[in-house]
């Protein structure tokens, strides 16, 4: 379907970008933007637009200023325009010359050392804005939300809030550094080069200012299969091994599937019959069920501040 769209830099002619069919699987086809190719001044242009339910619990202003900064350092997209009130950002469309990532890339030692090196990267960045907030402040205003809404929340919900606030307390005694990061480690977010299989990263949703072992966490809990896989992929990423920041890492992880998968009910309630939310919500938090109620949870935990 082609729309006309009235941006802060002109005019654009956009065809709207569809998903297939819903299906059950771990991902979502961007539910949280309309998406929209089309030329700006006779360039190419990607248009992500904002759903009322996504702006409801997106910082968009922070979202945009860290695209925007991405873009400047040649970390992700360029930004040709973008409307912080209407909701709006115009990309340079990626269409024709990269791909998206997939956990098979994951097998590749050298895509794995080029994702961390980008990831790192995310630290130099000082966008004009940013969010200060970790996974566990974002998963305290998902819950509250989710009870002003009154929707109904997984009966395990309250014992990954404990274990949860137990981790939180160990790594905030242990102490933490704070750098901005990407903070989202879905691998459907890095677009691949097809000339060079340079790298680039996407929506920026997440982003703050955080932990840095909180962004290598949810990357790590992304591509491990186990945790013996992501000790490997934490030495990839940091060099040596320190069994207290993997165990910090891999909880941060654990949070990340709690905050998606609450993600997941708040905006079905706010959008009912948003199934790409929903199938995606199940899967994470059927992904925290086994993190967290495993007998290896409780040495992982008590080893974060040892």
């Amino acid at each position: 379907m082609t729309t006309t769209l009235e941006l802060s830099g002109g005019r654009v002619l956009a065809d709207r970008m569809d998903g297939t069919p819903t299906m059950a699987s771990p991902s979502w086809w961007g539910a949280d933007t309309v998406r929209l190719r089309g030329r700006l001044d006779d360039v190419a242009v990607h248009v992500r637009c904002y759903t009322g339910a996504a702006r409801s619990y997106v910082n968009v202003s922070a979202a945009v200023a860290a695209t925007e900064a991405a873009g400047a350092a040649g970390i992700g997209p360029a930004v040709v325009s973008w409307d912080v009130d209407a909701g709006e950002v115009v990309l340079a469309d990626l269409t024709e010359t990269h791909r998206t990532a997939t956990l098979a890339d994951g097998n590749s030692a050298d895509f794995v050392r080029r994702y961390f090196e980008i990831r790192s990267r995310v630290g130099e960045l000082t966008p004009n804005e940013a969010r200060y907030a970790t996974v566990f402040d974002d998963i305290r205003e998902l819950s509250a939300r989710l009870q002003d809404a009154g929707a109904a929340v997984p009966a395990e919900l309250p014992f990954f809030l404990r274990v949860l606030d137990d981790a939180e307390k160990r790594i905030a005694a242990a102490g933490f550094d704070r750098e901005f990061r990407h903070g989202d480690g879905n691998l459907s977010n890095v677009m691949v080069a097809r000339d060079d299989a340079s790298l680039l990263l996407l929506d920026w949703d997440l982003a703050a200012v955080m932990d840095p072992f909180q962004d290598l966490g949810v990357a790590l809990v992304e591509l491990a299969e186990d945790e013996t896989h992501a000790r490997e992929l934490f030495e990839v990423a940091h060099g040596s091994v320190d069994e207290a920041l993997l165990a910090r890492s891999l909880f941060y992880g654990y949070a990340d599937h709690v905050r998606q998968g609450l993600l997941g009910i708040l905006v079905d309630a706010l959008d009912p019959g948003s199934y790409e939310y929903s199938k995606f919500g199940d899967w994470q938090l059927l992904r925290a069920r086994l993190a967290l109620s495993g007998t290896r949870s409780g040495e992982l935990l008590r080893r974060i501040d040892r």
